[in-house]
């Protein structure tokens, strides 16, 4: 089949890697891929040589500018809409796939009238409900509870996810967990005393990295043979802060910047730290299983437990809860048993999230609305 896939672009998020995942996932299944993408901008994330790239037609911003800005809110979306009709109209796509409601309304209106009856399924990559005071925008919410009827699929993280859209009457949702674009490894490769975190410093308030740092000014100074490592990008005002809130446990912290290679990061780990107040579901989590680290696992009303049996490939704790998330850890650095027999289970427990697993779960998706 021909598959279309529109993403902001193929750089730096969850989503985007996500994005070219699948469209690797399918290409090696056999379909006819393009996706159509901002390739302005840097590539983090590679594509098969057999996966179409398309230039997403947009206006350049300079970031300086109030007038260009406004300009570009203005003839982006008409740009999205006249190029998406002309793309459906010539190239006649079976399926399309929309990642994070990228031009929706473009796309539905050059569906309408590009006479092209092709069915679009719409993917989200983040959880449907929040805690009390981090709720969700008026155009999340829109997005969410009100789009979501306009789309032949909508494909959400979990199973708690799609049962809250199914009491508010949606029929037409799936659960499609992220690809795992790691190798689960075969034996556990040499570990240090390394706790490790990962994610954008500047959301520490969603990440729970502050509820980190206060969990870790527990735990730190009763394990000086351990550090607490912290990966993603972040103003220098960021960490400071977060440091801060470390107290005694600044003497074996380290934070370092974002990295394509994560991977190594996660090989060098003993333990992974997912502190987050609220996760969609946790892809750095399970990347991290993927290489034998031991997870912590804040879990978001059952989302984390969904990949995690608490005891068996991970521990599980109450998020937003510091002396919960450091009696966890404290217990895993502790036992060393107990860390070994989990790092020893974890990379088997997530072989069904890999790339060609879940390419096969979204073709299926794919075959129920293409009617082939």
């Amino acid at each position: 089949m021909k598959i279309l896939i529109q993403v902001h672009s193929l750089t730096g998020g969850g989503a985007e890697r996500v994005a070219a995942s699948w469209a690797n996932g399918l290409s090696a299944l056999g379909h006819q891929m393009t996706v159509m993408t901002n390739l302005k901008l840097p590539r983090t994330y590679a594509t098969s040589p057999e996966v179409r790239l398309v230039q997403r037609d947009i206006c350049s911003v300079n970031k300086g500018s109030v007038f260009e800005k406004l300009k570009a809110g203005v003839l982006n979306p008409v740009k999205a809409f006249l190029q998406l009709r002309r793309y459906l109209r010539h190239e006649r796509p079976d399926v399309v796939i929309n990642v994070l409601y990228l031009n929706q309304y473009a796309l539905l209106l050059a569906r309408l009238l590009s006479g092209v009856k092709v069915p679009v399924i719409m993917t989200d990559h983040n959880s449907y409900e929040r805690p009390p005071g981090h709720g969700f925008k008026w155009r999340q919410w829109k997005n969410k509870f009100i789009d979501n009827r306009l789309f032949d699929r909508v494909t959400v993280l979990t199973g708690r996810d799609k049962k809250i859209l199914s009491e508010k009457g949606f029929t037409n949702v799936d659960v499609l967990y992220n690809p795992l674009f790691l190798t689960p490894v075969e034996s556990i490769p040499p570990k240090e005393n390394i706790i490790l975190a990962c994610g954008r410093l500047d959301s520490w308030q969603v990440k729970g990295f502050d509820v980190l740092m206060k969990a870790w000014s527990i735990v730190g100074p009763e394990h000086p043979d351990w550090k607490l490592r912290v990966v993603g990008a972040g103003k220098p005002d960021t960490i400071e802060f977060l440091k801060g809130l470390a107290g005694e446990g600044t003497d074996n912290l380290e934070f370092a910047p974002y990295t394509p290679d994560i991977v190594n990061e996660y090989r060098r780990a003993s333990i992974f730290a997912l502190s987050s107040r609220y996760e969609g579901w946790g892809l750095v989590m399970v990347e991290a299983m993927s290489q034998g680290c031991a997870v912590v696992a804040c879990d978001y009303l059952g989302r984390q437990r969904e990949a995690i049996t608490d005891g068996i490939n991970g521990l599980i704790c109450e998020p937003d809860n510091v002396n919960a998330l450091a009696e966890t850890l404290d217990r895993m650095i502790s036992d060393t048993t107990l860390r070994e027999r989990i790092q020893s289970c974890s990379p088997e427990s997530v072989r069904q999230y890999t790339q060609d697993k879940t390419a096969t779960g979204l073709e299926k998706i794919i075959n129920t609305v293409s009617g082939k």
